[in-house]
């Protein structure tokens, strides 16, 4: 191997040098030897020196500048994702490893690249077989991405919708869609047309791709969903209303008959008072039962204002008594107050016939930040954790007797407080229903 093989950019110049000098000694030497003025010899020899080693460091500049320039050129189709230029290795070893470093930087950014773009093709199909219509905008409304699901629901043939805007391609949905769509509703909507319900869920959430600011826009048909889940719950409204109807009449029934074979015999007619007073009172249950449903089913909106808590608290112990947690708050919360009392009533009652202790049975208020949160706890049965999410609607009831309106009841009060009611089972038995309000008037 020549040392300009196994040598340094700085080896390599440093060994020309003194070749170069060697070579220029031995010269002058030989020159005044054969009798050469000494001031022309060194002149020659210098000149002659020198444009020798410009030579052989231009040589060795020249091939450093061409490793550089490819080196150059392969980080520039990094730059505009080219990832096969590859660079033969260096008799440089300075050049050599970072050629070698060049190479394995393009070697796992290929390799890193083609992972992503397998993540993509996946994600890709996944988005595509999705049933929920997604789009993908600018930040001009423009839709730069959309999935199979899209398409069908705005009525466009493949390659129609990239590029447009949302609001040239919402042209063929209703009235009450298309605007939704294009002023960035999310939740739920429901309108009617040709006499038929639609309800659609609608989502939009902002993103930043390439530093650029776009927003992800879902959209899916929940009419069929919606559809059934309003036929069973109007199937168990009618089987629960059946039930209780039957309770009552059957009983009334039967001694109406009872009374009227009395009348006509003439006999016991000591047991007429009897009897009419059950008639009675089995009449006045079912009038409190279909009071209950129709108080339902027009609960009026909440009369907010500024309560404190601790007189509340105070009535609804003497109905229900449990263990305060705590003390409660001095401040004053902003609600409706019968309907908050209503509230705590019915979860009280629950706890009180769930099978807990009375001693277990407690409440706690506390402030936070600007809510105050209620928490309701037992040692009672609890709710099945697969029952939990059906247990705040109309209708659902784990007793054997209950209406299923009571936890719904809770539900859309708090709701209309601007809360939110959660039930949670605790870890060694009972359940925890908890609920907050705000401290003061929402002005937004």
């Amino acid at each position: 191997m020549t040392p300009s093989a196994r040598w340094s950019f700085s080896g390599r110049v440093l060994f020309s040098s003194a070749f170069v000098l060697t070579s220029a000694l031995i010269a002058l030497a030989i020159a005044l030897q054969q009798g050469i003025p000494a001031v022309l010899a060194c002149a020659v020899t210098l000149l002659t020196s020198l444009l020798s080693l410009f030579m052989l460091l231009g040589r060795q500049i020249r091939r450093r500048q061409q490793i550089l320039a490819t080196l150059e050129d392969g980080i520039k189709s990094i730059k505009d994702g080219d990832l096969s230029l590859r660079i033969s290795p260096s008799s440089d070893p300075d050049l050599a490893r970072l050629i070698a470093l060049y190479n394995q930087l393009s070697a796992n950014l290929k390799q890193q690249k083609q992972k992503l773009n397998q993540k993509e093709l996946v994600l890709d199909s996944i988005v595509q077989a999705s049933p929920m219509a997604t789009l993908l905008l600018d930040k001009h409304r423009h839709i730069v991405y959309h999935n199979a699901a899209a398409r069908q629901l705005l009525n466009k043939q493949p390659g129609a919708l990239t590029g447009s805007s949302l609001d040239m391609a919402c042209d063929t949905l209703p009235e009450a869609l298309a605007q939704a769509l294009n002023n960035g509703y999310s939740g739920m909507l429901s309108f009617e047309q040709q006499e038929q319900k639609h309800t659609f869920y609608l989502g939009v959430e902002s993103v930043t791709l390439n530093y650029q600011p776009h927003s992800l826009v879902i959209c899916k048909n929940v009419s069929a969903e919606q559809n059934r889940e309003e036929i069973m719950l109007w199937k168990n409204a009618i089987r629960l209303i059946s039930h209780e109807l039957n309770n009552s009449l059957a009983p009334i029934q039967s001694l109406t008959g009872s009374a009227q074979t009395m009348l006509n015999q003439q006999k016991h007619l000591d047991l007429l008072p009897d009897m009419l007073d059950t008639i009675s009172q089995r009449a006045q249950n079912l009038s409190e039962f279909i009071q209950r449903y129709a108080e339902y089913a027009r609960l009026p909106a909440p009369c907010c204002a500024a309560h404190p808590v601790a007189p509340l608290l105070e009535r609804l112990q003497v109905l229900y008594p449990f263990t305060l947690l705590g003390s409660a708050p001095t401040c004053s919360g902003h609600f409706d107050v019968a309907q908050i009392e209503q509230v705590l009533l019915n979860l009280l009652k629950n706890a009180h016939e769930s099978g807990s202790d009375k001693a277990d049975i407690a409440v706690q208020v506390a402030q936070e930040q600007t809510r105050l949160r209620f928490a309701v706890v037992d040692r009672g049965s609890g709710i099945q954790s697969g029952n939990l999410h059906q247990a705040l609607q109309p209708f659902y009831s784990t007793k054997s007797h209950g209406t299923g309106l009571g936890l719904s009841l809770c539900h859309d009060i708090i709701t209309a407080h601007q809360g939110q009611l959660r039930l949670r089972n605790r870890e060694k038995g009972g359940l925890m229903v908890e609920f907050d309000l705000p401290l003061k008037e929402n002005t937004k």
